[in-house]
Parts: C-alpha cells; sequence; structure tokens
C-alpha cells in the first residue's frame, strides 16, 4: 500500500511558506538517505553505506505545500512477501526515533504544567495526567490543541508524537521482532547521524517539525521535534556499541519508560529511556531488581560533543551480578 510522509514545518520562516536554501537542502540530503536506508532494511534486513542507482528506491518527492511549510513524499511500497519487514516507513521512522529521541522528562513535564492549566475537553486541572489525557484526545482527534499556551501546546504536541509511536510499536510488533539486537545496533548507528542532520533545519527555518505517517485511512505522527530537542540531537552523539553498566535506579516511570540512575560509582546522576516495544519484557524485572539491588543495564551511550554521558539508552537488562 503507498504511504505518504509529511514533514510539516511551523513558526520562524516557515510561518511565512519560506525556508532557508541551506537549510533545507541539508534537512532533504538527511531525510532521503534516512528513508532509503529504511526502505533497504525493510527489504532486506540490511542497508548499504552508499546509495547507488541500483540500490536507490523509488521515493518520490511531491511540490511543496504551504502549511506553514510541507514537504511531501510518497512510498509506492514493495511487495510484502519479498519483504524482511511488513512495515511502512512511517514505522520504521518511529522504530529508531523511539531510540534516539530523548522522551519527556518528568521535571519538564512538571514546569511547564504547573504554569499552564488545561483547559481543553472538559478539564482545566494542569496535572501530568491531565497532559496524558489529552494528547490521546488529541491523537484520536477528539480534541484540538486551540486555546493552549505555546509551551502546552508543544508539549502536548510531543506526547501525541510519543504515543502515536507507542501504538505503532505496539501494532506491529511481530514484524519489529525480527530486528535482533546486531541490526538495531546497525539501524541506530545509521540514523543518529542523520536525524541530527534534518534538525539543522530548526536552526532559522522553522521552530517545530511534525512527522506524518498515512497509509489509506491510518494517518499518525511519528516524530516531533522543537528547537531544544534539534539542539540537543545535533550536539549529543550515540554510541555505536552497547555498554553493560551496574547502576541504582533512583526515579523509574513504568508508563513511559523513562527514569534515572546513579553510574560512574554513584557519582553522576543521568536519564535513561526504554523504547516503547522493549518495555514490556524490561519493565518487571527492572522494578523487581531495584528494591532489592543495583541494576545490570545494556545501554548505548548517549554523549556531549566532549565525550560526556548525558544519558543512556536502554536495550536490554541483565542478570546482575554476584558480588
Amino acid at each position: 500500500m503507498q504511504e505518504n510522509l509529511t514533514f510539516h514545518f511551523e513558526g520562524s520562516l516557515a510561518e511565512g511558506h519560506e525556508m532557508n536554501f541551506y537549510e533545507v537542502a541539508r534537512f532533504q540530503y538527511a531525510a532521503s538517505r534516512l528513508l532509503v536506508k529504511l526502505a533497504q532494511f525493510r527489504q532486506d534486513g540490511r542497508f548499504f553505506k552508499n546509495i547507488s542507482n541500483k540500490s536507490n528506491v523509488n521515493i518520490l518527492l511531491h511540490p511543496y505545500t504551504e502549511g506553514s511549510f510541507n514537504i511531501d513524499v510518497s512510498d509506492p511500497g514493495q511487495p510484502e512477501s519479498d519483504q524482511f519487514l511488513e512495515l511502512g516507513l512511517g514505522d520504521l521512522i518511529a522504530y529508531v526515533s523511539e531510540r534516539i529521541i530523548e522522551k519527556i522528562d518528568e521535571e519538564t513535564l512538571d514546569h511547564v504544567v504547573s504554569k499552564s492549566p488545561v483547559k481543553n475537553g472538559g478539564d482545566s486541572s494542569a496535572s501530568p495526567e491531565a497532559i496524558a489525557s489529552l494528547a490521546l484526545k488529541v491523537a484520536q482527534g477528539q480534541a484540538n490543541l486551540d486555546g493552549l499556551p505555546p509551551d502546552l501546546k508543544t508539549l502536548v504536541r510531543r506526547r501525541v508524537a510519543e504515543l502515536s509511536r507507542d501504538a505503532s510499536l505496539l501494532e506491529y510488533s511481530a514484524s519489529i521482532d525480527k530486528i535482533d539486537g546486531a541490526r538495531e545496533q546497525k539501524l541506530i548507528a545509521m540514523a543518529a547521524p542523520l536525524l541530527s542532520e534534518m534538525a539543522v533545519a530548526l536552526r532559522r527555518s522553522a521552530e517545530t517539525l511534525d512527522v506524518k505517517s498515512s497509509r489509506g485511512e491510518n494517518s499518525r505522527n511519528v516524530l516531533f521535534l522543537d528547537e531544544k530537542m534539534a539542539a540537543e540531537i545535533e550536539t549529543a552523539r550515540v554510541d555505536t556499541e552497547i555498554t553493560a553498566i551496574l547502576c541504582d535506579v533512583v526515579q523509574f516511570n513504568k508508563d513511559n519508560g523513562w527514569g534515572k540512575v546513579k553510574i560512574e560509582n554513584g557519582t553522576k546522576i543521568v536519564s535513561f529511556s526504554i523504547p516503547y516495544d522493549l518495555l514490556p519484557m524490561i519493565r518487571q524485572r527492572l522494578i523487581d531488581t531495584m528494591k532489592i539491588d543495583q541494576v545490570y543495564l545494556q545501554t548505548y551511550f548517549v554523549r556531549d560533543r566532549g565525550g560526556e554521558v548525558i544519558r543512556l539508552i536502554v536495550a536490554g537488562i541483565l542478570q546482575t551480578p554476584e558480588v
């Protein structure tokens, strides 16, 4: 089935239906490489380092559209019987984004909702639960963002994208299970720098980016970025190898997989996130282990430009070694 992907920009130059030529060129080059490599992976379970005329995939670019600035592409799809994965490109964007993009942390959530009451859908409270409820209604088309303060609107849009990714990863879990650890590692190593390059468009050209996937009547927002998130992605570097680390979990949200751990012999606290498709397999074991002992996590380190670890992406949990 044909899939349509829309890269929707808002704010800054995009508000006037324009974008900086250099920034949008860098964005399109990175986005096109990401989509082609994901399409190759969907077909064969691997992708080529270089894209040649032979390995190129026929993803089509459509004329730019206003609103505020949309870049639209379409993927005609490939015969399902010949594919390694029966997934749309939007689902694969959801897969890699879930592993690379930091989830909403509770400090940000508490800070924003403390300043901005929720007045949509008949709920005037400003609790994290109200934000989650509103985001779910927006994702289901039962509410909109009209009248919300800018900070709160951004937060809800980000949460809508997270919920959409969650739904995609659950719906296609059988296909996603075919992606083993070695393939996951290669996908992250490939996608992380391309997402970083795509974030360049949020320097001057726009303030936010939504990536929307549509197949038939099924439509999902699989990625949301604002300027702050884009800046973090641009400067952060995801390790290409998994590191096992023994740590103390000091905070854990069992619903979305975000948490905090002490590392470096307890001298440093960093956040971590568990991809939603892995959360059901890890959640209870992590909770049980952290009650009685340190937790032995398999992680990708995310580092700043100086090489310091700033957060972790959890890939698995191991048996805590006996002392």
